[in-house]
């Protein structure tokens, strides 16, 4: 079975260090992909939104919300208007909000402009392990998406077949 793909944005090299040993240990039934800033995913966005891109398409996005250049808060937005595809609709792939600290007014932009959630990072390993279990079953192996336009055309042939 092919692993499920979980993109974190993340500048902080600690953090991300803490992540990917929860997910070696704990969640290796995903795979995990890092980006250290706003413009290398979204780079990577726009290169997945080519129809000759044969790779992995992410189950969920996890955004730090206090990045360097570009926000987090400022990459939502450019995920959410990224071009869609066959097979990738950018306006509905789950997009988590991972961060330190916040005002009120982070969380309501956020939602606005299309977080499908708005989290407080743990600092405790434990409580980092239980919430990155909860983000990837519920997101990835829970919640329904919408068929993309190419399997539905096949599903839509074999039915008729």
């Amino acid at each position: 079975m092919d692993k499920k793909e979980v993109y974190l944005v993340e500048d902080s090299a600690d953090y991300r260090f803490l992540v990917r040993n929860v997910f070696n240990k704990f969640l290796p039934n995903y795979h995990l992909r890092f980006f250290q800033g706003a413009q290398e995913l979204y780079q990577f966005l726009i290169l997945q939104s080519a129809p000759e891109y044969k790779g992995r398409r992410p189950g969920v996005i996890i955004l730090d919300l206090k990045l360097p250049a570009i926000d987090g808060y400022e990459l939502l937005k450019l995920i959410r208007q990224t071009p869609d595809n066959e097979i990738t609709q950018w306006k509905t792939v789950p997009v988590v909000i991972l961060t330190a600290g916040c005002q009120d007014r982070d969380i309501e932009k956020c939602y606005k402009a299309g977080a499908n959630s708005f989290m407080i990072k743990p600092i405790d390993i434990e409580e980092l392990r239980h919430l990155l279990e909860t983000i990837c079953h519920y997101w990835i192996d829970y919640n329904q998406m919408p068929v993309a336009k190419q399997s539905q055309t096949l599903r839509t042939e074999e039915a008729t077949e």
